[in-house]
């Protein structure tokens, strides 16, 4: 490597909540961290959704009273309809899940990423902004060297650490040859914009996420703070195959309008940004981790978003992260082979559960039975407790969430609860 090289600990590629957070926790150990992110913040991103189960985590990195004066919109719980409005299915937090987990926020990403990038550099962090990542070299050796390009120019840094950030451009797991693989059969597309003059619920309902059932597909409508709407369509991909992206709007407003749960939301509202589409989004690496590069968040693997899972999962996996590295850097020496598997493990467990969650909300049966739910077993508290963001359930919970996906299959066959006669 050039003597002329600038050094430092860990590398960590991506300021979002995942590199944030894993900045945070390794700077607090006392490792050297540069952070490389290509774009200035604040950013518009989607995603604005946190999970209540993820406030333990945003006050272990020392933001959350940073969060709550930061005037995002507090988040009590979450609705689920179909199309038409005939059913509907409303969830409070705190009639489900434990002390400190009855509101959350609904967050305007911008403002959220910006908030934990600057708490990553008053830990301890160095942060270069608009900076990309342009290569990584030796990413297999015990020194390795990421070369990026910024407002300075080209610029070459040794690390002996590199944590993956990047989100589903994934650029550690491509450099490093690692494998990838779709977990969800369908492929499907996101076309989302923000909105202005929506109608809201009222009182504490107003935070509520609300989620529209189609026959193929849904619609998110998340609230924020200042009278901002997010709304996105996720259909499948065949939906707009072969369109150009301009014809996009078409289908969005053609769903609108054959939505009435929607459109009664959206009449009179102004859209606020252009739309914008996402594709091709259920995937993980069969590997999250090598000897000295860790994925983290969507850079390991992308969970589809219908229960607003992104972000906590993306933090926490940042945090066992940094634990990892932290532990293998004190000792000088590389991850074993077990840490790898044992990370990779525990992390695709979490994508797994909310996976089997997501596929039953995808089944008609089962999108049937979660919106009936009975007060058999405890089997409803169970599901409240995952969509809450509990990514380490009890037994208990894995037993019931097991005898509840049970359920959703003889209800193919079987009448176990009312029909739903708009997705037949």
């Amino acid at each position: 490597m050039n003597s002329d090289a600038e050094s430092c600990d860990v590398v960590v590629i991506g300021g979002g909540p995942a590199g944030s957070t894993a900045g945070i926790m390794l700077a607090r150990e006392g490792l050297n961290v540069v952070v490389l992110e290509k774009e200035k913040f604040p950013r518009f991103c989607v995603g604005e959704s946190l999970l209540p189960h993820g406030n333990d985590l945003l006050k272990d990195i020392g933001v959350w009273d940073k969060l709550e004066s930061a005037g995002f919109l507090r988040k009590y719980g979450a609705e689920f309809a179909t199309s038409g409005g005939d059913k509907n299915h409303r969830l409070w937090f705190k009639d489900n899940l434990g002390p400190g987990h009855e509101y959350t926020y609904q967050v305007d990403r911008a403002s959220f990423d910006k908030l934990l990038l600057d708490h990553a550099r008053e830990t301890g962090c160095t942060v270069h902004e608009q900076t990309k990542v342009t290569g990584i070299e030796h990413p297999d050796l015990d020194s390795m060297a990421v070369t990026c390009e910024g407002p300075q120019g080209l610029r070459r840094i040794r690390a002996r650490w590199l944590i993956d950030a990047s989100g589903r451009s994934a650029l550690a797991g491509a450099k490093s040859g690692l494998k990838r693989r779709s977990t969800q059969k369908a492929r499907r597309v996101a076309i989302y914009a923000h909105f202005v003059g929506a109608r809201r619920h009222e009182g504490k309902a107003e935070g509520h996420i609300t989620i529209v059932r189609l026959p193929d597909g849904w619609f998110w409508l998340i609230p924020l703070a200042g009278d901002r709407m997010s709304v996105g369509l996720v259909v499948p991909s065949s939906r707009v195959k072969g369109l150009e992206k301009d014809k996009f709007e078409t289908v969005f407003n053609e769903f609108v309008e054959s939505t009435p749960a929607v459109a009664d939301r959206l009449l009179g509202a102004r859209r606020l940004t252009p739309l914008a589409a996402i594709g091709d989004y259920s995937w993980r690496y069969s590997s999250f981790a090598t000897k000295r590069i860790v994925l983290t968040g969507d850079a390991a693997g992308f969970v589809d978003p219908i229960f607003s899972s992104g972000v906590m999962l993306a933090m926490h996996s940042a945090l066992h992260a940094a634990k990892l590295v932290s532990r293998a850097h004190q000792k000088q020496r590389h991850l074993h082979l077990w840490e790898r598997l044992a990370y990779t493990w525990k992390v695709g467990a979490w994508m797994k559960r909310y996976s089997r969650l997501i596929r039953a909300f995808y089944d008609r049966a089962g999108f049937e039975v979660f919106m009936s739910p009975q007060p058999v077993l405890q089997i409803p508290v169970s599901v409240a407790r995952l969509v809450g963001g509990q990514i380490a359930p009890s037994m208990a919970d894995r037993l019931r969430l097991r005898l509840f996906g049970l359920i959703c299959r003889l209800q193919r066959r079987l009448e176990v609860v009312p029909t739903i006669p708009s997705l037949r």
